[in-house]
């Protein structure tokens, strides 16, 4: 049937001419790309499935980098160890130089000396290793500076061992701050003959404890330091320097100055929450006939206690005297307020190394740990080559600081061995990876040059064929010219 509303073979042309071009785009798409997956259309499976596989890629590419970092920080570490054992055998051999009894006091410290230089180089190596920002042979324990009160220092400084006398000049300037949550703290003092008195203030400026300013028989320490009255008191001691709060003012209410011996219980006060008790002053126990009665002289009792329980605040403790006395401290409870200074100290810490982070899985993971090699860990610090005392202390220090660093040395070459097996693993894996998903989603480049001449014979073939479709409607208009 002849019609010009529809040309059947130009339609059917038409069809065919739009399969072709569409499979012709994407052969050349596919051919320019690379890719038989362009798109989740061409292969919704297929891509997941290669989006996976690239995940893996990448991800063993990272690890990869990680270990090599992690061996870089074992080696370096373990080339610095190195140095710090060939120091700790010399320091050995010097040892047992000094154990020789052939030698002299002066050889022992010429010995000695070197020694000590020893200790010095093996801190300076800890010190000064770094890698990636970090310090893996650093102390594990850094000396943090106190936390101050002006420049008052918590009370642990001045009393490192609880139990043990020290030594202090008194004056009219505070010995330390007692911090808030210690308990059970007992302070004992002997003045050594001259008269040191123990005080006990509240930042505020509140007199808790000690000998008095006011009243018919102010305390001789304090009229002899210029404190004679609360405004006296106020300007010359409480004072934000001396650890007292801004605005602080003497209040002497509350105060307990002792009670008519040393043996016995003392006075007592509570305050906020705090028992304290105090001896009283030795001064003041002295017969007033004789002349000694707070003139501050003692003959016979230089001693005095103060005792708190429960300490919920800070407190300034004074010794106020002429002299120097011999204090003690213990306690149940003492915390060691300290400040972290704005650059934190270089420290040794253990690095968690990523060793597997496969796509859907936990991330798998080792950790360096830290290997402190300065002297204060070896438990090497304040020993020396001066005595046979000291030798036989040394000696063995060394033989376990030694010991301790070839135990390192032995982690870092441990850790070097996994984690070059680990990388080799990873390259084999990523190379049979990117083998897969080159089967899912790479072109053939054969097939596709081959369906693009195919498609390109199609679409010429269909070009010459529409001249033939098109001569239809040209029938029509001679039948009508007929």
């Amino acid at each position: 049937m002849l019609t010009i509303n529809h040309n059947d073979a130009a339609a059917v042309l038409n069809k065919n001419s739009l399969n072709t071009t569409s499979v012709l785009s994407k052969t050349i798409e596919r051919l320019s790309s690379g890719m038989r997956i362009n798109s989740a259309k061409d292969d919704a499976a297929g891509q997941a499935i290669a989006n996976r596989m690239t995940a893996n890629i990448n991800a063993d590419s990272a690890v990869a980098r990680g270990l090599n970092d992690a061996i870089s920080y074992a080696q370096t570490a373990e080339s610095s160890l190195g140095s710090v054992s060939n120091l700790l055998i010399r320091a050995k051999s010097l040892s047992i130089q000094a154990a020789t009894g052939t030698l002299s006091t002066a050889d022992r410290i010429s010995i000695n000396g070197e020694y000590q230089q020893i200790l010095a180089g093996i801190n300076e190596i800890a010190n000064q290793t770094e890698i990636f920002g970090q310090y893996p042979l650093a102390t594990s324990k850094p000396d943090l500076p106190p936390a101050l009160l002006g420049n008052v220092q918590p009370i642990n400084t001045r009393f490192p061992e609880a139990g043990k006398s020290y030594s202090f000049t008194s004056g009219v300037v505070p010995l330390a701050y007692i911090p808030a949550g210690a308990t059970n703290i007992v302070i004992s003092l002997d003045s050594l003959a001259q008269d040191d008195d123990v005080q006990l203030f509240t930042r505020d400026g509140r007199h808790l404890a000690g000998t008095p300013i006011n009243g018919s028989d102010p305390d001789f320490t304090w009229v002899s330091k210029g404190i004679t009255d609360n405004a006296t008191a106020t300007a010359k001691l409480l004072v934000p320097a001396n650890g007292f709060a801004a605005g602080a003012s003497y209040n002497d209410t509350d105060l307990i100055d002792g009670g008519p011996a040393w043996a016995s219980a003392g006075s007592a006060l509570s305050y906020n929450g705090m028992n304290i008790t105090y001896s009283g002053d030795g001064d003041r126990y002295e017969d007033s006939t004789n002349g000694d009665f707070n003139n501050g002289r003692i003959a016979s009792n230089s001693l005095e206690r103060l005792t708190l329980d429960n300490v919920q605040e800070d407190l300034i403790v004074v010794v106020v005297g002429n002299g120097s006395f011999n204090s003690t401290l213990t306690w149940g409870l003492l915390p060691e307020p300290t400040v972290v200074p704005a650059t934190p100290p270089k420290q040794s810490r253990p690095m968690e190394v990523i060793t597997s982070a496969n796509f859907g899985q936990p991330v798998q993971s080792d950790s360096i740990p830290a290997t402190p090699s300065d002297t204060k860990t070896l438990g090497l610090n304040n020993t020396t080559l001066l005595s046979e005392g000291d030798i036989a202390i040394s000696m063995n220090a060394l033989d376990k600081a030694l010991e301790k660093v070839s135990q390192y040395r032995g982690t870092y070459g441990a850790k070097i061995n996994r984690y070059e097996s680990n990388k080799a693993v990873l390259n084999q894996h990523g190379t049979d990876m990117q083998s897969a998903r080159s089967r899912i989603q790479d072109a053939d480049y054969a097939q596709e040059a081959s369906e693009l001449a195919r498609t390109q014979i199609l679409q010429q073939g269909q070009t010459a064929v529409a001249k033939l479709a098109n001569q239809s409607p040209e029938r029509v208009l001679a039948l009508l010219r007929g």
